[in-house]
């Protein structure tokens, strides 16, 4: 509930998030784009569910946010 509210207030509609936790699921769903990370740790299935994508590690999900085409070729907005 808290990431949730912090990307609210932030402004949603402004964000990105990242996470793998089951406490990261409607920060994922509330974000602009939800980055689900499937690492050594694995990640919880209602994060999955919730985000926009899928990457294997933090350095997959920030290297989709530089580049915004390969983004935009994942994710419909």
């Amino acid at each position: 509930m808290k990431k949730e509210n912090y990307v609210k207030n932030l402004g949603f509609e402004r964000v990105a998030a990242l996470g793998n936790g089951m406490n990261d699921r409607m920060m994922l769903k509330t974000a602009k784009i939800g980055i689900a990370i499937i690492g050594r740790e694995r990640c919880a299935v209602d994060s999955l569910t919730a985000a926009d994508v899928q990457v294997r590690s933090v350095e997959d999900g920030l290297d989709l946010l530089l580049n915004p085409g390969r983004l935009k070729a994942t994710i419909q907005f």
